[in-house]
């Protein structure tokens, strides 16, 4: 190959991945991104009104166990002396990860819909129709799948590993966790209001809900985050 050859041929590679950078839609403009006819577009960036705020229960007090009180005072006695499992660069969990300080993506996009967090880089892609699998291996944040009731965004997810908490105060949860999550768009579409429902018969005496709020932050910019306590490649 001569020189003007691979020259030419660096050109080309390198328009073609500009190209491709451009279509992909974690990159694409909010406002191009596409949604299904009659559903509503949550496509945007968004941070919790009330971040790092301890669940609450909608109903009543939390249902904890006798096992999941144990936990719960364990957990809050080690947040106390410093220990939580972000000290130890885990992921956050859910819905943990949706009260974070950090504002985050959601994105739309054909038959799934991603949340790109800044939070040490998370991402979740969820696809509507996906079915649960009770024999995958758990993982950090679950086995998700979407779907639509009315105009409300539903993900259910299951198949959690047993490494995060709940939320920032610590409220345990074991591999038996599934949760749902419910997002309904306001009509100004400047808000979303949400809540999730909490499944764990180890830890919970029967299911429960806890709500939260998300407000559109157009003017937000996604930084770089990456947790170094134990930051290994």
């Amino acid at each position: 190959m001569t020189m003007k050859t691979l020259k030419t041929t660096l050109a080309l590679a390198s328009g073609a991945l500009v190209l491709s950078l451009a279509a992909t839609p974690v990159l694409a403009a909010e406002a191009t991104t596409p949604a299904a006819a009659g559903e509503p577009n949550l496509t945007g960036k968004w941070i919790n009104a009330t971040p790092e705020a301890p669940l609450k229960a909608t109903s009543g007090a939390i249902p904890l166990t006798a096992k999941g009180k144990e936990a719960y005072a364990k957990n809050k006695k080690e947040k106390a002396a410093g220990e939580d499992p972000l000290t130890l660069c885990h992921m956050h969990g859910e819905p943990r990860l949706l009260f974070t300080k950090y504002p985050f993506l959601i994105m739309q996009y054909g038959n799934h819909v991603d949340f790109l967090h800044q939070a040490n880089h998370t991402f979740r892609i969820t696809y509507f129709g996906e079915k649960l699998d009770p024999d995958a291996d758990p993982i950090w944040l679950g086995h998700p799948t979407a779907k639509w009731d009315g105009k409300t965004l539903v993900i259910d997810a299951d198949n959690y590993n047993d490494e995060t908490w709940l939320d920032y105060s610590g409220l345990p949860h074991g591999e038996k966790l599934t949760t749902e999550e419910r997002y309904t768009l306001s009509a100004d579409g400047k808000t979303i209001n949400g809540t999730v429902k909490i499944t764990d018969p180890d830890y919970y005496s029967k299911p429960w809900t806890a709500a939260f709020t998300l407000k559109k932050e157009p003017g937000y910019s996604l930084e770089q985050y990456s947790c170094m306590a134990d930051h290994k490649m």
